[in-house]
């Protein structure tokens, strides 16, 4: 949308004047930072596709915040409405209007052990969600990546040792406990505020599948574009220094342990098929889809490697 009429939305129906909007970030949905005399906003549009995601980030945060979990407060409009509805040329998109978070973002190396406590807490208290949450497919992890490649015409003997790949990857995860998970948990999705709490943004991934793939996600330690030696053992090491904070307050299973390894390749082809869905095939190319290809190939080879 245009920035005036975008402001003139928000203005309708939050009755609040904006004086300077900017755009902040674009992926799965376009996220504004706004501001006027009195205080700072963020606002932040879905994409048609993830409206469903939108509204369940809204009642994650309702309960957060009511449950005194530090969370960002969804601001309401003046008809008490969680959202508003906007037109776009890909259809209807939700829009929702957040209070301004000042913080820093973490250093997920230093800080990894209080990291781990703050979401071993949220873990706990998710458990007592009253609300169903989204159980997310093997397509959404693994399939849509592999659908990709085969739009792309990739290399037909590596798409098969990939769908071979994450054919096991799929296998193993789906015996593992089924919880809330925040769903794309790392430090560029979280502010830690003066008082040293962790404010987590982004919830629009997050499902009823698998608690170790946040603890997976938190500890992954590699590189996403280069694979090198060093990046299973980096991994352990930030893994360690989570956990003794995590486990505190709770535990995983040594399977759930065993597939936060496998967590870091559904990673790969879970980002890329987003990559795709949100920009289009023609934001990868055979040749990234290539290096994919390597790093996969690799990581499978050192987590063998490790047993």
């Amino acid at each position: 949308m245009e920035y005036d009429s975008l402001i003139n939305e928000i203005k309708h129906s939050y009755q609040i004047n904006i004086e300077n909007i900017n755009l902040h970030r674009e992926m799965i949905g376009r996220v504004y930072f706004l501001q006027n005399q009195e205080k700072k906003y963020m606002f932040k549009i879905f994409r048609s596709f993830k409206t469903d995601d939108a509204l369940q980030t809204v009642r994650i945060l309702d309960y957060l915040k009511a449950n005194s979990y530090p969370a960002v407060s969804v601001i309401r409009t003046v008809q008490n409405d969680s959202h508003i509805i906007l037109s776009s040329q890909a259809g209807s998109c939700v829009g929702i209007l957040y209070d301004y978070v000042e913080g820093a973002t973490p250093d997920g190396k230093i800080e990894a052990k209080s990291i781990g406590t703050q979401i071993g807490k949220l873990h706990n208290l998710m458990e007592q969600y009253p609300e169903k949450l989204i159980r997310r497919t093997k397509f959404d992890y693994i399939d849509g990546y592999i659908s990709n490649m085969q739009d792309l015409q990739f290399d037909p003997g590596k798409i098969l040792e990939l769908n071979h790949y994450g054919n096991e990857l799929w296998e193993r995860i789906t015996k593992l406990p089924k919880s809330f998970c925040h769903g794309d948990l790392h430090t560029g999705n979280m502010l830690r505020n003066e008082c040293g709490e962790y404010i987590l943004l982004d919830f629009d991934d997050a499902s009823g599948d698998y608690p170790s793939m946040d603890v997976a996600y938190m500890c992954d330690a590699t590189d996403f574009n280069h694979s090198n030696e060093s990046m299973y053992d980096q991994t352990m090491r930030l893994y360690e220094r989570f956990y003794s904070g995590y486990s505190t307050t709770r535990t995983i299973s040594s399977n759930e342990f065993k597939a936060l390894f496998d967590f870091i390749a559904i990673r790969h082809f879970q980002i890329i098929s987003r990559i795709v869905q949100c920009q289009g095939l023609q934001s990868i190319s055979k040749e990234f889809c290539d290096e994919q290809y390597s790093w996969l190939m690799k990581w499978q080879e050192l987590c063998i490697k490790h047993g």
